[in-house]
């Protein structure tokens, strides 16, 4: 969906009503508004679980013509009972559908599909044994194991539910051991695809990176020897990008140039900014 169509948001549970009203790229209508929901093109359904048979037509037709984006149900009555809410409004459980019992997981997903976010930001997660689901703004859906990520290996098992999701959806945080992650984390572990290309991204910045470093130690007229604490042969690796470069690395670098540590980070990114866009694609020369 680009930013520019229009979002359409039903509401049949006055109740949350006020979360469509909070942005102002919607289009609000009821389920008396049968001319306006034809033409619904980016249809989001706020309803309450007995509420269900009173939009079920609407919910049907629109899933069917592939315009239903989100179903969101909120609880009025025990979860155990949503199948039989859904079997006495005649809909079968939709991979689009989200049940919630505040008005923070709507209001999050409306909100990341009005900036044209929906790809970027969490909508809910949750854990089943030894892996983590989480789902998009988008209803896009990673499964991972807490063994497929280091910063997911830290996490004892005892603590793995225990995260909140940012208001906004951009990352899951887990308080105790101090870990953010981000929707990309998990695209990197699912999606081979992406992982390449977050690969040669990261590469590219490595390389500009470096060049970046061996600018700035050429105008302060340091060879690589002069790098105290480094081989000769690691600096060059590090000005030709191979690899990421540690803070501490980076301390070594600052004193030889005789800068403070906050100083010199400053200086390697002036130095990137200042890079012909010849010179960062060609192969760095010592």
């Amino acid at each position: 969906m680009s930013n520019k169509q229009i979002m359409t948001v039903l509401v049949q549970d006055r109740e949350n009503e006020d979360i469509a009203l909070r942005s102002k790229s919607v289009q609000i209508l009821y389920s008396s508004d049968e001319k306006g929901l034809d033409s619904a093109l980016n249809l989001f359904v706020l309803t309450s679980a007995t509420g269900l048979p009173e939009i079920a037509d609407i919910v049907r037709t629109a899933n069917q013509k592939h315009h239903l984006r989100v179903l969101f149900i909120r609880e009025d009555i025990d979860s155990k009972w949503l199948p039989q809410m859904f079997d006495r409004a005649n809909l079968r459980v939709m991979r689009n559908t989200l049940v919630h019992a505040t008005s923070e997981l709507p209001q999050r997903v409306i909100n990341a599909w009005a900036m044209g976010a929906q790809e970027q930001l969490i909508a809910e997660a949750m854990v089943i044994g030894d892996r983590l689901l989480v789902f998009s703004c988008g209803m896009e859906k990673f499964e991972v194991s807490f063994s497929s990520l280091p910063a997911l290996k830290r996490i004892p098992i005892n603590e793995r539910s225990n995260f909140e999701i940012a208001d906004d959806g951009s990352y899951l945080y887990w308080e105790s051991a101090d870990i953010h992650l981000d929707l990309d984390a998990f695209r990197y572990v699912t999606d081979p695809k992406w992982k390449h290309k977050f690969d040669a991204l990261k590469a590219t910045h490595n390389q500009v990176f470096g060049k970046a470093i061996a600018t700035l130690r050429k105008k302060y007229k340091l060879r690589q020897s002069d790098i105290i604490g480094l081989s000769e042969r690691q600096v060059s690796r590090i000005e030709k990008g191979e690899g990421s470069t540690k803070a501490d690395t980076l301390r070594l670098f600052a004193k030889a140039h005789g800068m403070e540590f906050d100083a010199y980070l400053d200086a390697v990114a002036n130095a990137i900014g200042h890079l012909p866009e010849e010179f960062i694609r060609s192969d760095l020369v010592l």
